[in-house]
Formats: structure tokens, C-alpha cells, sequence
């Protein structure tokens, strides 16, 4: 009995010192502009009839980037991964893209409209997209951090207008998660552009 006694004694001790230890606080990011002003990712105006207006779908991420945590690569070429246990996305990247693409690709030469799907909206074409990679891989000398999307163009009628895999990578030097992030961000933006560049160039006259 004394020693059932004194184990639960030891049990209850246990549980108060882990009940009072102080859980770090959990980050939460986002991938879209760190500016304040939004240009708006609605194409031109109503009234020009030229151009196509498209609705960005949710995007498809391949495994292991279809998550709230931020992932990281032990080593570049390495298969060995990791996951910021503090550090996640304030939502699934596969929701936050359509807005940030939709932004990236407002004002494209052949684009009137361009928005994420809206319900009772009426489009021509659909902006269809797949996350291949979206990471920090750490290395001896800091972090490098690599984007590389798939994007397809489809008419409502099924027929592909156009697609393109684009690809970026930046390198940054921090033991901070905010900076990498900001970085990715900027890759992923960079690697946006170049899609921009080459939708406009496939969809000019």
C-alpha cells in the first residue's frame, strides 16, 4: 500500500511540474504580400470585353508540403525532412495560393478578370495550379529556399490554353523562421512573375 501510495505521489508530482511548464508560443505565417496595399486581383475594368476571365481554383500540393507545418530539408539532395513544431501556416497553402496567384497575374496582357473561384461567378477560363516544392533546405553555409510550381490555363469547355512549370530559389543566412519565410515568399513570388510572363506572351494577339 505504502509503495502504491508513493507512486502516485511521484504520478501527481509529475503531472504538476508538466502542467506548469511553459509551452513556447506557436507562430503563425502567411504567403501573401507584406505590404499594406492590395492592387485588387480583378483584371481591368467591367466594361472591356477583351480577354479572358479566369477563376484560380484551390491548388493541389504534393506530399509533404500539404500541411500547416513549414517544412524544412536536412541537406541539400537530402531525402530527410523536417517540420517546425512552433512555426506553421495561419492556413493550408492550398487555399492561400488561388488569392496570391490571382494577384500575381492581375493586369496579364489577355487577362480581363482574374479572381479565386467565386460561387454564382461565370468565367471562361480556370487557372488550375500544383505546389511541387515549397521548402527550406538548410545547408553548412544557412538556408537556401526553393518554389516550383505546375500551372495550367483551361477553357470552360475543357480545352488547355495553356501551362507552364515554373521554378525560383534564393539563399538567406538567419536562425530566425520570420526571415525564411519572408524569403520564401519572395521566391515564391519571383517564380510567379515568370509564370506571368509566360502566360502574357502565350495569350498576346
Amino acid at each position: 500500500m505504502n509503495r502504491l501510495r508513493s507512486l502516485l505521489a511521484i504520478l501527481a508530482l509529475i503531472a504538476t511540474v508538466a502542467g506548469c511548464a511553459k509551452m513556447p508560443p506557436t507562430h503563425y505565417y502567411t504567403l501573401g504580400p507584406r505590404t499594406s496595399s492590395d492592387t485588387g486581383a480583378t483584371g481591368s475594368a467591367a466594361t472591356d470585353t477583351e480577354g479572358w476571365s479566369v477563376g484560380v481554383r484551390s491548388f493541389q500540393v504534393d506530399a509533404p508540403f500539404d500541411q500547416d507545418r513549414i517544412v524544412y530539408r536536412i541537406g541539400d539532395g537530402s531525402s530527410e525532412v523536417g517540420f517546425y513544431a512552433y512555426h506553421r501556416w495561419a492556413a493550408p497553402p492550398a487555399s492561400m495560393l488561388p488569392v496570391l496567384v490571382a494577384r500575381a497575374m492581375h493586369g496579364a496582357a489577355g487577362i480581363r478578370r482574374i479572381e479565386p473561384v467565386m460561387a454564382g461567378r461565370t468565367y471562361t477560363a480556370y487557372l488550375d495550379g500544383r505546389v511541387l516544392s515549397l521548402e527550406e533546405v538548410d545547408r553548412a553555409d544557412g538556408q537556401l529556399v526553393r518554389a516550383r510550381l505546375a500551372l495550367w490555363l483551361t477553357a470552360a469547355d475543357g480545352s488547355e490554353v495553356w501551362s507552364g512549370t515554373v521554378e525560383a530559389e534564393g539563399a538567406t543566412q538567419t536562425s530566425e523562421v520570420a526571415i525564411v519565410v519572408d524569403r520564401m515568399a519572395d521566391v515564391l513570388a519571383e517564380a510567379l512573375a515568370q509564370a506571368r510572363e509566360d502566360l502574357a506572351a502565350h495569350l498576346a494577339p
